[in-house]
């Protein structure tokens, strides 16, 4: 042990010597630390192992709802000529569509007036288009110009639109009707506060024919005329047809009886195919985060963090043994992950068959939605099994990884208590030890004073008896 400045009179190294003592005395409180930082590696190693099940869980969770599992298109060759979109029943086809006509609403006009504000009449005007119920237009002495009775039949919701059109010439009263088709022609009668309905004067020289209350059409209500795949003269009332091929809208934009449209109708499984590569790829990288947490090296501190814990070496198990799992009420052929192009490799990973898939859904898609899906309590899908489990673990509040962790951060919490109460101890017990060693300073210091007196005194007796030896 060196000699040291801090042992005043001693020449003992005090600082260092009361260092090393508390050091003996600190080594519980260096064991503590040391198992805190295997708890909170063990934590961060449970966030790596939640992150990656959680991501799994995302996926799966996707593969728990059908939509787009099943895809559907229809295309035009001729959007100019007609546009097409599909839904939910389309088959697979290919079709060839002439237009020849598109469907219009019928336009009439009224007689010929000098003014747009000239004075008509009054009464009520009852318009009906088609088979639409029949409505009643009052026409007062505020609405009886063409302006007025324009605004009045808008407001009445009579399934017409008025307007005033000036030709540069004379003004016309003219109703166009909402809806197109053959049928949907526009009849007006009146009753003329006049009292005569049929001849020029007042509200009925808005009739261009008095005699037969009849007005001009300009445009003619006709339905769409149509050839499909050499079938001719298909009719429908409007542009927009959702009754001639099954699961396909079409939109006819213009017609050229010289222009044949095709069709291309088809249904896809690419939804599913994302859906899975997604659930494969996630769950590749669980098995992965496992296998490094629980690896096994030789050497300790190469050993994965998680070695040995039963509740993560549980999870790859589980997760293994779901992988081979069947549903009830499934057909056999699609009745696991692995007739539906899911394939084990020998490291454990996953991977993905997409034609056995492709065939699996053209064969049963219904059945391979129920594998997926099923939500029965007694007869769960394989994605609503996965995610169940999952969520058990990963719940922030009962799931058992939550607790797991909950149960570690515990544990530091009190190892941190414990080594906040040994501190206090140990700072009084190194105040103490300071204390004696410099209790035994001073101790020395008085020693070693009386010693030099004592010294001194008997110097002088020393020359006394020689003073006096010397006389004699």
């Amino acid at each position: 042990m060196g000699i040291g400045v801090s042992g005043l009179m001693s020449g003992l190294d005090t600082d260092s010597i009361v260092s090393q003592l508390m050091d003996i005395e600190k080594r519980p409180v260096m064991l503590l630390q040391q198992k805190e930082a295997a708890y909170q590696a063990k934590i961060t190693a449970l966030g790596v192992v939640k992150s990656s099940m959680s991501d799994l869980k995302s996926s799966v969770d996707a593969l728990k709802n059908p939509d787009d599992f099943i895809s559907y298109s229809a295309s035009s060759s001729d959007t100019d000529i007609l546009t097409v979109s599909a839904n939910d029943d389309i088959q697979e086809g290919n079709y060839n569509i002439i237009v020849n006509s598109l469907a219009s609403e019928q336009h009439v006009r009224s007689a010929a007036f000098t003014a747009s504000d000239a004075e008509v009449g009054t009464g009520t005007l009852t318009i009906q288009l088609g088979n639409n119920e029949a409505v009643d237009v009052v026409i007062d002495s505020d609405h009886n110009t063409l302006e007025g009775i324009a605004q009045a039949i808008n407001e009445a919701d009579a399934n017409v639109t008025a307007g005033v059109i000036y030709d540069g010439t004379n003004y016309y009263l003219t109703m166009q009707g909402l809806e197109t088709g053959a049928d949907n022609t526009i009849t007006m009668t009146m009753q003329d506060d006049d009292g005569v309905n049929n001849d020029n004067a007042g509200l009925s020289s808005l009739y261009t024919d008095p005699t037969t209350q009849s007005l001009t059409e300009t445009q003619a209500a006709a339905n769409a005329v149509l050839t499909l795949n050499g079938i001719e003269n298909i009719q429908r009332p409007t542009n927009t047809i959702d009754d001639l091929i099954d699961g396909i809208s079409i939109t006819l934009k213009d017609a050229d009886a010289t222009k044949t449209v095709s069709i291309t109708s088809s249904k896809n499984y690419s939804g599913l195919t994302s859906k899975l590569n997604n659930f494969i790829k996630n769950y590749n990288a669980l098995i992965d985060t496992l296998a490094e947490q629980t690896a096994y090296n030789g050497d300790q501190a190469q050993n994965g963090t998680l070695l040995g814990d039963s509740t993560v070496g549980r999870i790859a198990q589980s997760l293994s043994s779901m992988i081979y799992e069947e549903v009830d009420g499934v057909d056999s052929s699609v009745n696991s992950l692995s007739n539906l192009g899911i394939e084990i490799e020998d490291n454990g990973h996953l991977s993905l068959n997409e034609d056995k898939l492709n065939t699996a859904m053209e064969e049963h898609p219904d059945d391979v939605i129920t594998f997926f899906t099923a939500d029965d309590t007694d007869n769960e899908g394989i994605a609503v099994r996965m995610y169940n489990f999952l969520d058990d673990y990963l719940e922030s509040d009962t799931g058992i990884l939550s607790a797991k962790e909950k149960g570690l951060q515990d544990s530091i919490d009190n190892m941190n208590d414990h080594i906040d109460q040994m501190n206090i101890r140990f700072a009084k017990r190194e105040d103490n030890l300071r204390k004696q060693f410099n209790h035994l300073e001073l101790l020395l210091a008085q020693y070693q004073d009386t010693a030099a007196r004592l010294d001194q005194q008997l110097t002088s007796i020393s020359n006394i008896n020689a003073y006096i030896a010397k006389d004699k």
